[in-house]
């Protein structure tokens, strides 16, 4: 029963949260969308009853620009990055996201930037979209294996992370997200409270010069 009342808030607080976010997307020109994004990822988390450990914040300057590399094994991810990375950041997400009702239209407003797996060509511009961001100050959050891991282990590295880090020469943050696939299990909606832990690690700078080069940096 109680799951099932969590979701349910979950829901109230999406829509409330989304409308409002589109509100001020409207009336702010896209200005306040990270704290606003920051507030309904904490609402989340205290509805769920996730208390969520942060380690490693002094590896990174919320003025910098970076692209944060996380692993991703539950739908709790999100929230616990937007609650936790102080920098403005965009998020890369499928585009099929976006027919989720009222959420999915939050999400095609905002900065985050939506992408077609399926067609190589408009996968390339919303690519040229994050690389243009970053120079432009903005860090950038993705997942390199591509879509959650089914059994929490990391899976193969997807090379658009790494086409991004080489294009905009950013410096890459590798991020582990501990606990959340316990709490909230991929293809299942059984929300448990309990710890979550999120560690960043020190900015990896590089320079690369050739395609081996991007093969070394996933290793």
């Amino acid at each position: 029963m109680m799951k099932y009342l969590k979701m349910a808030a979950i829901s109230i607080v999406t829509v409330i949260d989304t409308v409002k976010l589109l509100l001020r997307l409207s009336l702010l020109d896209g200005r306040g969308f990270h704290g606003a994004a920051k507030s309904w990822a904490e609402s989340v988390l205290w509805i769920t009853g996730v208390r969520l450990e942060k380690k490693g914040l002094e590896n990174i300057s919320p003025e910098a620009s970076y692209i944060f590399a996380a692993n991703h094994s539950s739908l709790l991810d999100i929230p616990v990055l937007q609650a936790s990375v102080p920098n403005e950041f965009r998020i890369i997400y499928k585009k099929e996201l976006e027919k989720i009702p009222v959420f999915g239209i939050g999400l095609k407003k905002s900065p985050y930037i939506g992408i077609v797996r399926e067609d190589p060509r408009k996968s390339m511009a919303s690519m040229d979209e994050a690389i243009e961001s970053i120079r432009q100050g903005d860090s950038v959050v993705i997942f390199p294996e591509g879509t959650r891991s089914k059994d929490g282990n990391l899976q193969d590295f997807k090379r658009g992370a790494f086409l991004l880090a080489s294009r905009s020469m950013k410096p890459i943050v590798p991020v582990a997200i501990l606990g959340t696939r316990d709490l909230l299990p991929g293809g299942k909606l059984d929300l448990k409270s309990g710890r979550a832990k999120i560690v960043f690690g020190k900015p990896i700078y590089f320079e690369i010069k050739e395609r081996n080069d991007e093969k070394v940096l996933m290793a």
